[in-house]
């Protein structure tokens, strides 16, 4: 059954207008016709039934029933460096699907890309949690430098700075981890040693250097992997 995030609230009964996008996906894309149920969620409420209506081209849900208690992962930040576009969309879709909660992007001295666009951002992200059936939506910050990204972030969480001359992956903590991972081009000699005073550990995966899309998902499937 199609699942399909939305923004407003949830409750039985609740009759509830979709966007443009959201109407041209479920007549045009999925051929879905009056009265067909799907699954939607709005990563605060759980998730819900609700029956499909058509008004004057504009689609409608009205919302049935709950089908489950919101559920909300455990908390897992990634601070991923700007790179260029196609590789970014990349990581927020499978960062969505590994279980990062909270993304902190961060314009890096030699990162090429400076800035993106907040909506495109969650729509990617949106999409990503209704494929892989999660209930909770990754908030993303707006992006800021490797300094203003650590001084929010210590103390409150266990900094994890992924290298190519860490340490292997392992080790215990009791905060929530935050993984700092670099752009193309790498860290800046002012980067890295700001994160060799602020880091709580240096992780490095295998006996290879890997784009920063990779270092992404690898921290995350591990520390997923290790939780379990």
């Amino acid at each position: 059954m199609i699942r399909l995030f939305i923004e407003s609230d949830l409750k039985a009964t609740e009759f509830l207008e979709l966007s443009v996008f959201q109407t041209h996906y479920l007549a045009h894309v999925m051929r879905l016709k009056e009265n067909d149920e799907i699954v939607c969620f709005n990563g605060r409420q759980g998730e819900w039934t609700a029956r499909l209506s058509y008004v004057k081209r504009k689609a409608f849900l009205t919302v049935q029933k709950q089908l489950r208690r919101q559920k909300n992962l455990p908390e897992c930040i990634l601070c991923p460096a700007l790179i260029k576009k196609e590789a970014m969309d990349f990581i927020w879709q499978k960062a969505t699907e590994l279980g990062a909660t909270q993304i902190y992007p961060i314009i890096a001295e030699r990162s090429v890309v400076k800035s993106f666009n907040q909506k495109h951002v969650l729509s990617v992200i949106h999409e990503a949690c209704e494929q892989c059936e999660r209930m909770d939506v990754p908030q993303v910050q707006e992006p800021e430098t490797l300094e203003r990204v650590l001084q929010r972030l210590q103390g409150k969480a266990y900094l994890i700075w992924l290298s190519e001359r860490g340490e292997e992956a392992c080790g215990e903590f009791d905060k929530t981890p935050a993984f700092f991972v670099g752009p193309e081009g790498g860290w800046s000699l002012k980067e890295q040693k700001l994160l060799k005073e602020k880091a709580n550990s240096e992780w490095h995966f295998g006996q290879t250097i890997l784009r920063s899309e990779t270092a992404c998902l690898s921290a995350l499937a591990i520390y997923q992997a290790k939780k379990k």
